[in-house]
């Protein structure tokens, strides 16, 4: 008998085929068997040779022709809608007939009135010619309440010194102030802040009585703190060469001590 020598390739090739097939015959051997289906049903099937004479279809009517109608001369054309009459007008109503008011009887004539001398209109005053007088005219307060147009002799009562005068008068202080404080503001960083409040007490006459007193300062930084100390000084300056002030003698008892003033760098 005679060997035959295979080489590597080809008997590992060979060993596969071996171990596939015996791994099929394993597979089908193991492989459950199938349920068998059941048979199926039996048709019974009747051949007859009469036939009917008549149809036993449900509805022997032949179906209506796809036609549209014939529109011809002799076609009946639609009967007009009816149209709705409007309803008839309403009857006038009749008016009702106004009886005129009977005119009033004419009243008598009033006598006539005795003519009215007028009093004599009194004389505008004077203006004071003294030293540190008002030289305000007498509309200084008109229009604001607890001001008259007209100077009353002697200072008014406290009562008629209302707000509004007391603001009319600070108002006219630092419109005399103003003039002499722009040219003494200390220029600096951050001076616009500094605010240096004076308390002032005048005379009649307008003049200062005693000096200034600086009650403090507002606004005091790290930047302007060199400069502080000058503010407060040039204030009270501008406030000595306002003096003596134009103000109201009639209104005294308000701007005796008037409420302080605070210099800032815009007035």
């Amino acid at each position: 008998m005679a060997v035959i020598a295979l080489r590597r390739d080809e008997g590992l090739a060979l060993l596969a085929a071996i171990v596939a097939h015996i791994g099929l015959v394993v597979v089908l051997t193991l492989q459950p068997t199938p349920i068998p289906l059941p048979p199926p049903e039996r048709i019974t099937v009747t051949l007859s040779d009469e036939v009917g004479l008549t149809s036993t279809s449900p509805s022997t009517a032949p179906a209506a022709a796809d036609e549209a109608p014939d529109l011809g001369e002799d076609a009946t054309p639609p009967s007009p809608a009816p149209v709705a009459r409007p309803d008839p007008l309403p009857k006038p109503v009749a008016r009702a007939t106004v009886t005129p008011l009977p005119k009033p009887a004419p009243l008598a004539k009033a006598p006539p009135a005795k003519a009215v001398t007028p009093a004599p209109k009194a004389l505008p005053a004077k203006t004071a010619s003294k030293p540190g007088a008002s030289r305000i005219g007498d509309d200084f307060l008109k229009g604001t309440p607890g001001g008259t147009a007209k100077a009353s002799p002697g200072p008014p009562p406290a009562a008629t010194i209302g707000p509004a005068v007391r603001s009319a008068l600070s108002s006219a202080i630092l419109r005399q102030i103003k003039p002499k404080w722009q040219g003494r503001v200390p220029q600096g960083v951050e001076t616009e802040k500094l605010v240096t409040i004076i308390s002032i007490e005048l005379d009649q006459q307008g003049n200062l009585i005693g000096s200034p007193r600086v009650l403090g300062q507002e606004g005091i930084t790290d930047s302007n703190r060199s400069q502080a100390k000058r503010h407060a000084e040039e204030a009270v300056k501008a406030l000595q060469l306002a003096a003596p002030f134009n103000l109201p003698a009639e209104y005294y008892e308000a701007w005796r001590r008037p409420p302080p003033i605070r210099m800032r760098k815009s007035l």
